[in-house]
């Protein structure tokens, strides 16, 4: 699809006046800042606007916490901690002793950022190695081939400046919580100085200038617990404070046709800088905006089942920190109590997607977004924010049985010390059974220890698919929580545009190929762009019975194959059969591809329970082909035991193996492999794939 096809497809999917209203605030706003660019005032003008006559009364006006008083006492919560959540307060305290040292995680490396003078090497992209240019207009900076912007903005959105505070609020010894709070204060100085607004790669986007403002106002706001912020701190953090709602309000992320989580980091940011001072004079105009703005986003880019409209489940992840934090900060500076219900039925959703494990299905881009900074989270973890919405709307349903304890430290928190009793005193809900979000077109079904992720629905963002892959059919499978058949990943955005093409096409998606085509064409050139050509949908959802079954087809082969792909799932106890079905006439290039998480599954002879066991599975989806147990796949799964995979298909074609990769969370590789059934097949056909669950207890099948 070419750039002509690209833009009629959204001319037939976005309303005109839409597309034009959008065009025209582009211009405007434009033009507006061409004029007058957002600045940061000068320090006398910042302390004429708050009534200062200096940072030490400057400070004193900072020293009152925003928006609200924490509900602790350092004491109170470290005394909460070390009884509940043991080993935590020693691992925020290592956490904010490593940032204080210039030592962050990026992408799920622990890299050293700082500059040969002292300071932080703010422009570097600390895994690649380069530079951005620091004194390049941000609108105009120059290209950095084989840089990614978004190792340098994992620094400049200060989560640390998070870590920093929660380890001063925490370290048992005062000298050692000032000395925390001195490398807070140097951080956020010295950012300010080697990030003028309008310059270098961190003012290239709202949406990060949002999400730092965010992560400065939490900062203030924990620090409060300890001691009122040092005058340089309060005099750059109110400075940092008001060009970021400024820069925020003159770029605004609704330009595009269909406006996406940026927007959302806008508004929380604009919200964030309106509560952190409220007495800068244009607070209260930017409050009002941003309440309004989060309002109006929650309605449009959540569906009504609970999902994300992203079309992505990680991003699902990050747009529902963004409202929950919207909702948190809202209603600490004030404004009416609310328990919006959409946002409810996301933290239900969430429950209803979280693996045994935890773990969110990696399913469409992860970008591994995160905005409640407290505690260093997995790309895909989810269970803390099960916690933190069960003890929001105080509904127990949303708790996981026996989940760690640490799942309840942003709750605590962000929430205090009665969220905490409460999360201790309630009894969790039943573990979700099968379910379906058809809207977001995902699926589970769950069956003993086995969990079946199927992505099976319409493209997201309003079928202009920016975060999805064409991954239609296809799934992920836990067994006892361990991830065995595995979606690919995302581990590059524009640094590597033919990578992410690779990453998000179907090849490499456990499902079929055929002919080598694209389920939906990829727009070369557009790299969050994956116009839905597919149709897929869903056939049937009937959980119970003597196996949980899901069959949904798309038709994206249809018009240059001329081949439908229908899948079919039973899910029993122990085991799944996945039946693939291609309506079509002649022969074609077939590929049926499984990703696996272990890195060196191995092919061999099932032993003879395994041949029963596999053989029952088959009567129960009416196979009319019996598996091979000559040659099936074993996948070891660790404390969970192992899968078996078995394949009934035509003569000719016979499983292979081959190591591959896979991205575990954004800018991560680590080695996988790949099991192929692969060849030419004449349609109509059917092909059967076997996964048998055999538990570590004597390698019995279950």
């Amino acid at each position: 699809m070419g750039a002509i096809g690209y833009y009629g497809y959204l001319a037939a999917r976005v309303p005109p006046h839409r597309l034009l209203a959008t065009a025209a605030r582009r211009a405007v706003r434009g033009a507006r800042n061409r004029l007058a660019p957002p600045l940061a005032p000068s320090p006398r003008a910042l302390l004429e606007a708050l009534g200062c006559d200096g940072p030490a009364g400057l400070a004193a006006l900072l020293a009152r916490p925003r928006p609200a008083r924490p509900a602790w006492s350092p004491e109170a919560l470290r005394r909460a901690l070390e009884q509940r959540m043991p080993g935590e307060v020693e691992r925020a305290l290592a956490r904010a002793e490593a940032a204080a040292a210039g030592r962050l995680v990026v992408y799920g490396r622990e890299v050293d950022v700082r500059r040969a003078d002292g300071g932080t090497d703010w422009q570097r992209d600390p895994i690649h190695g380069g530079r951005f240019d620091g004194r390049a207009p941000s609108a105009a900076l120059p290209p950095a081939p084989g840089l990614d912007p978004k190792m340098a903005w994992a620094m400049g959105r200060g989560e640390h400046w998070v870590a920093l505070a929660c380890g001063a609020a925490l370290h048992p010894r005062a000298a050692g919580g000032d000395r925390l709070a001195e490398a807070l204060a140097a951080s956020v100085t010295d950012f300010a100085a080697q990030n003028p607004v309008g310059r270098g790669v961190h003012w290239t986007c709202a949406m990060e200038a949002g999400l730092r403002a965010w992560h400065l106002a939490t900062a203030l706001w924990v620090l409060a617990l300890r001691r009122a912020p040092a005058p340089s701190l309060a005099a750059e953090a109110a400075r940092l404070l008001v060009a970021s709602g400024r820069f925020v309000l003159a770029n605004l992320e609704d330009g595009g046709a269909v406006p996406n989580n940026h927007l959302v980091c806008d508004w929380l940011g604009l919200l964030a800088c309106a509560e952190a001072l409220p007495e800068w004079p244009e607070a209260p105009r930017w409050r009002a905006l941003a309440a309004g703005g989060l309002a109006r986003t929650l309605a449009e880019q959540v569906h009504a089942e609970g999902t994300s409209f992203e079309g992505s489940v990680p991003y699902h992840r990050f747009s529902l920190e963004l409202f929950a934090a919207g909702l948190l900060l809202a209603r600490a500076g004030g404004a009416p109590p609310q328990k919006p219900w959409r946002l409810h039925a996301m933290f239900r959703a969430t429950r209803a997607l979280a693996a045994a494990s935890g773990d969110l299905p990696q399913l469409g881009d992860n970008d591994s977004g995160h905005a409640l900074a407290l505690r260093a989270r997995g790309p895909t973890e989810a269970g803390y924010l099960c916690a933190l919405g069960a003890a929001l709307f105080r509904d127990p349903a949303l708790l996981r049985p026996g989940a760690p304890p640490d799942d309840a430290l942003e709750a605590a928190w962000l929430l205090g010390p009665e969220a905490l009793d409460w999360l201790a005193r309630a009894r969790p809900g039943p573990p979700p059974g099968s379910v379906s979000f058809p809207a977001a077109g995902v699926h589970v079904l769950r069956r003993g220890a086995l969990e079946a992720f199927v992505s099976c629905g319409p493209h997201g963002q309003r079928g202009v698919g920016g975060h999805d892959h064409n991954d239609k059919l296809s799934f992920e499978l836990r067994a006892a929580g361990a991830l065995a058949v595995c979606d690919p990943g995302m581990p590059v955005y524009g640094r590597a545009p033919e990578v992410r093409d690779a990453f998000r096409s179907t090849r490499a998606h456990a499902t079929v190929t055929v002919d080598g085509l694209e389920q939906s064409p990829i727009p070369p050139g557009r790299l969050f762009a994956l116009p839905d050509a597919a149709g897929a949908r869903l056939l049937a959802f009937a959980p119970g019975g003597e196996a949980e079954r899901l069959a949904g087809e798309h038709r994206g082969f249809v018009a240059r194959a001329g081949v439908v792909h229908r899948r079919e799932l039973a899910l029993a106890d122990g085991g799944l059969v996945v039946i693939d079905r291609l309506a079509g006439r002649g022969t074609h290039a077939v590929e049926l591809r499984w990703p696996l998480a272990h890195p060196a599954p191995q092919v061999r002879q099932a032993t003879a329970a395994e041949a029963a066991a596999l053989a029952r599975l088959a009567r129960l989806a009416r196979l009319r082909r019996p598996a091979d147990p000559a040659r099936v796949i074993e996948v070891p799964l660790g404390p969970a035991g192992h899968l078996l995979v078995a394949f009934a298909a035509p003569a000719g074609l016979a499983p292979e193996l081959a190591p591959s990769l896979r991205s575990p969370g954004y800018g991560e590789l680590v080695p996988a492999s790949v099991a192929t059934l692969a060849g030419p097949l004449a349609c109509p056909a059917a092909l059967a794939t076997l996964f048998l669950h055999v538990e570590a207890e004597g390698s019995h099948p279950r």
